[in-house]
């Protein structure tokens, strides 16, 4: 390709007239223009595209202006468009969507299991009428009832009354003479001194209950975790797709002033018809990326309005002019002296070890309950005796003597083969959920490590990365001016151009990186994506709470 260089009068001699020289001169500064625009174009605007459609101006900057575009960091630059921060973001992802929704209703659900299970202990009461008459005669006519008190202990207290009236009833049965029977009223309990003394079907039911609150609100919590997780994986390559559109846009308004300008010349005959098709080359190359970036945009905007959902759980979309932004999510050094407390409040409070530990809890209670089993079934009861109306007698221990009822029974097998078998399996279900708990508490200890050097590594090469880009943009000023100066050609002014926008590229995904890894620390430590006080050294760097 032909380098173009401002034509020169030699000393003495008038080959050109004095107009065509202003020509040239005004044809090289509109090239310029066009280089300088984009150097000091806000390309990387933190959480905002470059303005669409404005073209950059046709005049050539002043070297002071030059040197201050090269340097000068582009997010000075005031926003356009409504910018969503990721707090507003993920404060309505927890406020109203469904899965944490569900959050509430899992508690409910919980709470009513608890419910259930203490209605084992609601005190009953029954009732039984068993009369007969045949021939006119009453054969027999039994009133029974009870009022049955179950207590926490595994014994139960009772009250019963008990009348039999009739002609044919057993002699064990009868609760007074024919005529004026009124019946008799029982005060007693009865206890377990074999099975069940240490627990039961009751009390092994409840205490799982209490243990399912536990393990429901974690595994609840643990979904919101992940989905908040993918929430701000999600607005991050929001971020990034809206800077790469940004990035692309910007490129194309600059490669089309320049293919203008460069028609512009070669009509006057001042460049070559090829410096044409590498200037509208170069604008096919960034259309094809700035539809690209169109299309990825689209899906990444769709992908976290996903997320939004309104009071009544109606789902949102997002408004044209919404943009992300990193505010309240910019790059700070990870404080590391902190680690061995992040580790502390992860085994503390992250919801899959909270969950195993109610799993352990119900597998306790189990493993206790089995154990009972294995003993023989053995169990008392006594009550004292007293008339209907004489009730007195039956708290008085001076009438106790004469006026009780006592009973036991013993049941036992003699192998004890089905309790042996379930003792052992709830056991080795006991020892699954301790290796289970071993085996989270380490991987979770790796998953905060992991995290913490991730979010180390990705800031110290953000700060590579601005560096690079500064140096891209020197590199640009500078062949901008060898250009101007007739030492350069304008493929090379391109590739310059092109590096400055693959360094803004690399410098927005690795933002959104940080982003990514931070809500990652945020859930390996069992905060709903958040990331804990201290994380930015002294004074924190919290995020939403």
């Amino acid at each position: 390709m032909r380098t173009l260089r401002p034509r020169r009068l030699r000393p003495g001699r008038h080959r050109a007239p004095m107009s065509g020289l202003a020509r040239a001169l005004l044809a090289s500064l509109a090239s310029l223009a066009s280089m300088a625009a984009f150097a000091a174009s806000p390309v990387h605007a933190q959480g905002t595209p470059a303005p669409r459609g404005v073209v950059p101006p046709a005049t050539a900057p002043s070297p002071a202006g030059r040197a201050a575009s090269a340097t000068t960091s582009p997010r000075d630059t005031a926003p356009a468009g409504r910018p969503l921060p990721f707090e507003t973001f993920y404060r309505q992802v927890v406020a109203n969507h469904p899965v944490a929704r569900q959050v509430g209703l899992v508690r409910a659900q919980a709470r009513e299991e608890l419910r259930i299970a203490r209605g084992a202990f609601d005190p009953s009461l029954s009732a039984t009428v068993d009369r007969k008459t045949f021939g006119g005669t009453q054969y027999f006519n039994y009133v029974e009832g009870e009022l049955k008190i179950p207590t926490p202990l595994g014994s139960d207290i009772k009250l019963a009354y008990e009348r039999s009236v009739g002609q044919y009833i057993a002699s064990d049965r009868r609760t007074g003479p024919p005529l004026g029977n009124q019946g008799l009223f029982k005060l007693g309990f009865s206890v377990p001194v074999g099975q069940r003394l240490l627990t039961d079907e009751r009390r092994v039911a409840l205490a799982q209950a209490r243990a399912l609150q536990d393990v429901a609100e974690a595994d609840q919590r643990s979904a919101l975790n992940k989905l908040l997780l993918e929430a701000a994986k999600d607005y991050a390559e929001w971020y990034q797709a809206e800077r790469r559109l940004a990035v692309a846009r910007e490129g194309v308004e600059l490669a089309e002033f320049r293919l203008r300008a460069v028609r512009a010349r070669t009509a006057r005959g001042e460049a070559a018809p090829i410096d044409t098709l590498e200037a509208s080359l170069e604008v096919q190359r960034r259309t094809v990326q700035r539809l690209e970036a169109e299309q990825s945009y689209f899906a990444a905007a769709l992908a976290v309005a996903n997320y939004l959902w309104d009071e009544r759980a109606e789902p949102l979309d997002l408004a044209p002019d919404v943009v992300p932004t990193l505010a309240g999510l910019e790059a700070v050094p990870v404080d590391s002296t902190r680690v061995p407390e992040w580790l502390e409040l992860a085994a503390r409070q992250h919801p899959e070890l909270r969950k195993i530990a109610g799993r352990i809890d119900q597998a306790e209670a189990q493993r206790l309950f089995a154990a009972q089993q294995v003993l023989p079934f053995a169990e008392l009861s006594l009550s004292s005796i007293a008339n209907r109306d004489d009730l007195p007698a039956l708290t008085s221990s001076s009438r106790f003597d004469g006026n009780y009822a006592v009973g036991g029974t013993l049941r036992t097998p003699l192998l004890f083969m089905r309790e042996r078998g379930r003792f052992n399996l709830a056991d080795q279900r006991l020892e699954e959920r301790e290796l289970e708990r071993a085996r989270l508490e380490r991987a979770i200890s790796i998953d905060v490590r992991v995290a913490v050097n991730d979010l180390t590594t990705v800031y110290g090469i953000l700060d590579l990365q601005r560096q690079a880009v500064r140096q891209s943009r020197q590199l640009l000023a500078g062949e901008q001016r060898r250009f101007e100066a007739g030492e350069s050609q304008l493929l090379i002014v391109n590739l310059r151009e092109r590096l400055v926008l693959e360094e803004e590229l690399k410098l927005a995904a690795l933002e959104a990186k940080y982003a990514s890894a931070r809500a990652s620390l945020a859930v390996a430590l069992g905060e709903p994506a958040m990331l804990p006080s201290g994380a930015g050294g002294p004074g924190g760097a919290g995020g939403p709470r």
